[in-house]
């Protein structure tokens, strides 16, 4: 009896990873919108600083999957 029969492996494919990443690329755009137009209306807001930050790492980091996926 193997690991496997027990418990089956489901693998999903590389365009459901795809389509996931460029997802989250767009609710890192919609973080980074957020985060500047609160920016605007409140000069020093850690919370607007903070949505602009994981903006950008989440759209760092989800073009650097796409990026390694595609190769």
């Amino acid at each position: 009896m193997q690991l496997t029969d027990v418990f089956p492996i489901i693998s999903l494919g590389t365009p459901f990873f795809i389509t996931l990443s460029i997802v989250s690329i767009v609710i890192g755009l919609c973080l980074i919108f957020f985060g500047l137009v609160k920016q605007k209306n409140y000069k020093k807001s850690t919370l607007a600083t903070g949505c602009i930050v994981l903006g950008f790492l989440i759209i760092i980091t989800h073009t650097i999957q796409i990026i390694v996926r595609t190769i």
